[in-house]
């Protein structure tokens, strides 16, 4: 009985806090787990992220998050004016004494297509396997207080972990402008986009006993502008993302300076790019969230933090969570500056 008491109370739980979806402050980092249209939609062949999450340490059993993806073009520079994309992408939440967790793997495929000299269209989708777990074993029982302590030798009377498995799908789209030069000697680039993406279309059967526990589709709304500030190293990049999944909403908005350390050269490739940003972020009655960022040529790593400004500050002393993030962009075919589609340019 306490077993089926703890799976229905942490449903609850899985339900109040959004499902549990995974949750990044570096949202654009993640690109496959922001939108499935994103996939492929960047400037090179092949592009791989990792991400780690450490939230809520200071206040109870904190939530890690691990999260890694690949996507790749194919057939760039073959089809006209467009390309497709494929993506892989695995994640793994888990939170509290009970280890309350989800893992999941998601294949993504997109496609490219400009429809305009200066924007192009991206649509995606998106499907995989997800579990969702309990691990008894990591518990304290009634059972196993010997009426004048805690003995962890004494039998919990209850076995094994709790898991439901499901399948999820999702789809996007995404809308991108690309304009002007980059390189300080002008800087008068704009670089533009505009996403929307819709995840658990299939509103998937989540409950640990057997009856239906719909896990609520989500609703995501992206967007962000790069803007050079012309005969400068400065750009401004405002950026925002609105989550809407049933009753919960979540917006998150602000700003990071990119300042460029050093051109990369324009022919011959001997001399690497190196920019840096620093931001500001506010996810509305949660957080301010503090990033700084790095390039160096293919190679990308940033940083953040989550400081509390929630009714938990009390509890939290103001202290949230650790964000790391790492991103490696390489291009792998000769002929992808020279594409018809490459006008425009991504973030």
């Amino acid at each position: 009985m306490k077993k089926v008491l703890i799976i229905i109370l942490a449903s609850f739980v899985f339900h109040i806090v959004n499902a549990q979806d995974i949750h990044f402050s570096q949202y654009n980092y993640s690109p496959l787990s922001l939108n499935p249209a994103n996939t492929a939609a960047f400037n090179g062949d092949i592009r791989v992220c990792a991400n780690y999450k450490n939230q809520w340490d200071k206040v109870a059993s904190p939530y890690r998050t691990y999260a890694a993806s690949y996507d790749m073009s194919i057939l760039k520079g073959t089809w006209k004016k467009g390309y497709l994309g494929a993506g892989l992408q695995f994640f793994d939440d888990r939170a509290g004494d009970a280890k309350m967790g989800l893992t999941q793997f998601n294949i993504s495929v997109s496609g490219i297509k400009e429809i305009s000299t200066n924007t192009n269209l991206a649509i995606g989708i998106q499907g995989g396997f997800a579990q969702r777990s309990i691990d008894f074993n990591s518990l304290t029982w009634d059972s196993q207080y010997d009426g004048m302590a805690y003995n962890s030798g004494l039998p919990t009377c209850e076995v094994g972990s709790a898991a439901v498995n499901y399948s999820d799908y999702s789809a996007g789209v995404l809308w991108n402008y690309g304009k002007g030069d980059m390189y300080s000697t002008a800087n008068d680039a704009i670089r533009a986009h505009i996403g929307l993406a819709f995840f658990h279309i299939n509103t998937p059967n989540q409950s640990f006993v057997g009856k239906t526990d719909r896990l609520n589709a989500k609703y995501v709304f992206h967007g962000g502008v790069s803007m050079g500030i012309k005969n400068t190293n400065l750009s401004l990049c405002p950026d925002y993302m609105l989550l809407i999944q049933g009753s919960t909403k979540e917006l998150t908005f602000g700003n990071a300076f990119k300042y460029n350390l050093q051109e990369a050269s324009r022919y011959t490739g001997n001399i690497k790019g190196r920019a840096m940003y620093l931001g500001i972020h506010y996810r509305f009655a949660d957080a301010l969230i503090l990033s700084y960022f790095l390039e160096l040529d293919k190679y990308a790593f940033g940083v953040s933090y989550d400081i509390n400004i929630s009714a938990l500050t009390a509890a939290s002393s103001g202290l949230g969570g650790i964000e790391v993030s790492l991103r490696f962009l390489d291009f792998t075919s000769p002929n992808t500056a020279k594409t018809s589609h490459s006008n425009t340019k991504f973030l």
